[in-house]
C-alpha cells in the first residue's frame, strides 16, 4: 500500500473522528440551571455571600454575573466569570462573594461547546455589617531611589507616595529581590509613614511596594525599580 494512501486514510480518520465529536454535543438549549441560594427576594444578615446552583449533566461551563443594584439599571457589576471544567473533568457551581450592604442582582447560565442555557436570574439584598471595607488600597507609587540608581553608599533611603482610601488602617510592605524576575528575595519589611531605610552589600537589588488593610484587603504591586551598590 502506497505511503500517501496511508496518510490518507489517517487524515480521513480524525476528520470523522473530529465530526463524531461535534455531532456528539448535546444540545442544552431547553434546560434550566436551577438556583439553590441565594433565592429570589431573600434578604441576607451575612455579607459573605455564597452562590449555589445544581449542575447541568452535559455542561462544560458557567457564566456567573452579578450586578448592583440590578442588570437592568446596573451602577456596578461586581463579578462577570466563567468557570470552566477543570483537568479532572469538574465544574464548580459555586462562588463566595464578600459584599457591602445593599441590593443586587446574579444570574447563572450553563454552555458547553455548541450550545447554552438562557440565563437564571435572582435578586436579593444583603443587610450585614454596615460598616464591612471591601475596597482595596490604592497601588504606591514609587518615589525614591529612583529606577536604575547607583550610591556607594550602603544606606539606602525608600519613599513613595499613595493616598488611603477611607476605611480599616492600611498599611505598606516593602520587598527586595536580587533579580529582575523577582524570584529571589533577599528581604521585605513594613514601611512606616510610606518610607524605609535599610543597609544593603554590593550588588544589583529590585524592589516594590504593596499595600495592606486591618479588614485584608490589598492592593496591586507597584512597578519594580532597581538600584545598584557600588
Amino acid at each position: 500500500m502506497k505511503p500517501t494512501y496511508l496518510i490518507a486514510i489517517f487524515i480521513g480518520i480524525v476528520l470523522c473522528a473530529s465530526c463524531e465529536d461535534i455531532l456528539e454535543e448535546v444540545d442544552i438549549s431547553n434546560e434550566t440551571v436551577t438556583v439553590l441560594a441565594p433565592l429570589n427576594d431573600v434578604v441576607l444578615t451575612t455579607n459573605t455571600v455564597n452562590f449555589n446552583w445544581n449542575g447541568i449533566e452535559e455542561a462544560r461551563s458557567y457564566r456567573f454575573q452579578l450586578a448592583r443594584p440590578d442588570f437592568e439599571n446596573a451602577q456596578q457589576i461586581v463579578l462577570d466569570s466563567t468557570l470552566a471544567v477543570d483537568t479532572l473533568g469538574n465544574v464548580k457551581t459555586q462562588v463566595q462573594q464578600t459584599l457591602v450592604n445593599g441590593q443586587y442582582q446574579w444570574r447563572v447560565k450553563a454552555l458547553n461547546g455548541g450550545f447554552e442555557t438562557a440565563y437564571f436570574t435572582n435578586g436579593f439584598t444583603v443587610n450585614g455589617d454596615e460598616d464591612l471595607d471591601v475596597t482595596p488600597p490604592n497601588t504606591p507609587q514609587l518615589v525614591a531611589p529612583v529606577d536604575g540608581t547607583e550610591q556607594d553608599a550602603a544606606v539606602v533611603n525608600f519613599s513613595w507616595t499613595r493616598t488611603d482610601v477611607p476605611g480599616t488602617a492600611e498599611r505598606d510592605s516593602i520587598y527586595f529581590f536580587s533579580d529582575a524576575s523577582l524570584t529571589t528575595s533577599v528581604g521585605k519589611d513594613i514601611g512606616a509613614n510610606k518610607t524605609y531605610s535599610a543597609s544593603f552589600a554590593t550588588g544589583t537589588y529590585y524592589w516594590f511596594v504593596k499595600a495592606f488593610d486591618a479588614a485584608g484587603n490589598e492592593s496591586d504591586d507597584s512597578e519594580a525599580f532597581s538600584f545598584t551598590i557600588n
